[in-house]
């Protein structure tokens, strides 16, 4: 049986380049949530988002970005990503609202805890993802006649 851990993560709109942040205090942060007794951690995001933002978000949509043990916490925390055709605006809840936040404009905001570091990380693995798509619709240059 896996050991409590929690789970956090972003919405990524591939349509404006922006990803979903709380904002709080004058800080931001991703959603999260404690997981629930024999869940996954991907079906716990997905749960988290669900609760959070209303949102039903397909599976195959969600990506893993990283985990790690979280020190403060003192549990595991895996972090994920969930593609969003177009971003939707979500009403403020008390103490915060929800902003879309173009990832360039991710390096001057202030962020609670581990979030700056799960957002670079997340950055990182969405510019991959996207590096791959794009070589798979490259033409393949042994099939190039010379």
């Amino acid at each position: 049986m896996q050991d409590s851990f929690y789970a956090s993560g972003f919405l990524y709109s591939l349509k404006k380049n922006k990803i979903l942040l709380i904002h709080t205090n004058e800080q931001c942060s991703l959603l999260e949530g404690d997981s629930c007794e024999g869940e996954e951690a991907c079906a716990a995001f997905q749960r988290i988002v669900n609760k959070t933002l209303n949102l039903n978000l397909k599976e195959k949509n969600i990506y893993p970005v990283y985990d790690y043990f979280d020190d403060v916490k003192k549990k595991t925390n895996y972090v994920f990503y969930a593609e969003v055709k177009n971003p939707v605006e979500f009403n403020p809840f008390e103490g915060g609202v929800y902003s879309w936040v173009s990832l360039a404009e991710t390096s001057k905001l202030l962020f609670s805890g581990n979030a700056k570091q799960d957002v670079i990380v997340g950055e990182r693995v969405i510019k991959a993802k996207q590096r791959e798509e794009e070589a798979k619709l490259l033409p393949s240059l042994s099939t190039t006649a010379f």
